[in-house]
């Protein structure tokens, strides 16, 4: 069960408070959509955020339950020039890369970089995010493949073979005395070439070169001296369409296939010593896929494909409070008051539709397509401050219920995700 523990604490109320800065782990721990949240960690989604972290040093100790890798990683932001007059720089040695086309996947493998730049100029700031993943795999062999042995329509989305090459703006601009709005602009590629040079036909499945867009936008806006409002939008399109190349006509297969997402909330910020925050939001994402499949195609393939995931609407709310000035807890949840999935596929020409509504279709029957809008998500998480150190850390939801192994017996991982941050 991937689930989280929450770290168990009797009597640390006797200090000063002091709330966490923030990190992945964090916003994790918030469990809530992270561009609601004023966090460093943010920064690869609002470049131009990175103006407001000049000294950072960042550990991503990794995600227990990740796989097949840990999601590591380790960055720093630095100020150029005195007084950062020349901008701040970041960059960011990722295990994975942290561009994923829709909410659950796990990243593209082969992180080469991840810089940022940003520079405030004046009531304005500007901020840039160059980012790129790229793999090979030489594999020679006398084991004469086809192409669809390797790919099918729905593959491309299924495993992690793109390469990936983006960038982004970003802009902000601050609109009163605290009040700010931030948006990104983000082109991206994703590229991949397998080719069989053993088939004496010789055939090369590849992208089809379409780009990849997302825009995302928000503002913090003070209500009065406690209250702020907080909008958010945000579009992509990701296109994973792919083609074969091959002497054989009967092999000619090409599928145009693309994932969309729209996202739209509000979320209402209380400052009362503590991070609170209650909000409203809208979330769709949609899977499309439309196959030619050469001369000769193979009886009862799937032709096309479209599946649509829509919470509409959700609400979330979440809490970070200090217990003292070495210890904050947090906790927040998304409920989806409807969660609504769409399957509707052709086969050989006979189209077939299933549904469900706050519920999950049979595994069975969903097959690969993954989970968007699951109908209740509930996270915790705890920072442990020394210094100018930082831990944040997500923690297994049973916790509070078992305790450690010494009290109950019960024998699992307290910490699901573990962020280390230095303020230098």
């Amino acid at each position: 069960m991937h689930t989280r523990k929450v770290l168990l604490f009797t009597v640390l109320l006797l200090m000063t408070p002091a709330l966490a800065m923030g990190s992945t782990a964090r916003l994790e721990g918030l469990g809530v959509a992270p561009a609601f949240v004023e966090d460093y960690a943010n920064m690869f989604t609002f470049p131009v955020s990175i103006t407001r972290y000049p000294a950072v040093v960042v550990g991503e100790l990794g995600d227990y339950w990740a796989s097949p890798s840990m999601d590591r990683g380790f960055g720093a932001t630095m100020g150029l020039g005195d007084d950062a007059m020349y901008g701040v720089f970041g960059i960011m040695l990722r295990e994975n890369s942290l561009f994923a086309p829709y909410p659950g996947y796990l990243g593209e493998e082969g992180s080469q970089f991840d810089v940022l730049w940003g520079m405030n100029f004046g009531t304005a700031s500007l901020g840039i995010r160059f980012d790129r993943a790229n793999s090979q795999l030489e594999w020679v062999d006398d084991w004469l493949l086809s192409p669809l042995s390797i790919y099918d329509l729905g593959g491309p989305y299924t495993v992690n073979d793109f390469n990936t090459l983006g960038f982004a703006v970003s802009a902000g601009f601050d609109v009163r005395d605290g009040d700010m709005i931030e948006a990104t602009i983000e082109y991206r590629t994703l590229d991949f070439t397998i080719e069989d040079t053993d088939d004496p036909d010789g055939w090369t499945v590849g992208d089809k070169g379409e780009p990849s867009y997302s825009f995302m936008a928000r503002g913090f806006f003070a209500v009065d001296d406690v209250k702020s409002v907080v909008p958010m939008i945000g579009y992509a399109k990701y296109d994973g369409s792919w083609e074969v190349d091959s002497a054989d006509p009967t092999e000619e297969d090409s599928a145009d296939e693309t994932i969309t997402g729209m996202h739209a909330g509000l979320g209402l910020k209380f400052d009362v010593g503590s991070f609170f925050m209650v909000g409203i939001g809208y979330s769709q994402w949609k899977m499309e896929g439309d196959a030619t499949w050469g001369t000769d195609p193979t009886p009862g393939t799937l032709d096309n494909y479209e599946f649509t995931s829509t919470a509409s609407p959700f609400f979330f709310g979440c809490l970070e409070t200090p217990v003292n000035d070495w210890l904050t807890v947090r906790f927040g949840a998304t409920k989806n008051l409807v969660a609504e999935d769409v399957i509707e596929e052709t086969f050989g020409g006979t189209k077939t539709e299933v549904s469900s509504r706050n519920g999950n279709i049979p595994a069975g029957i969903r097959g690969g397509y993954p989970y968007f809008a699951e109908p209740f998500m509930f996270a915790m998480g705890v920072t442990f401050t020394f210094g100018d150190l930082e831990l944040d850390a997500t923690l297994h939801e049973m916790y509070p219920f078992t305790g450690m192994y010494w009290l109950s017996g019960v024998d699992e991982v307290p910490f699901g995700r573990i962020s280390a941050t230095y303020h230098y």
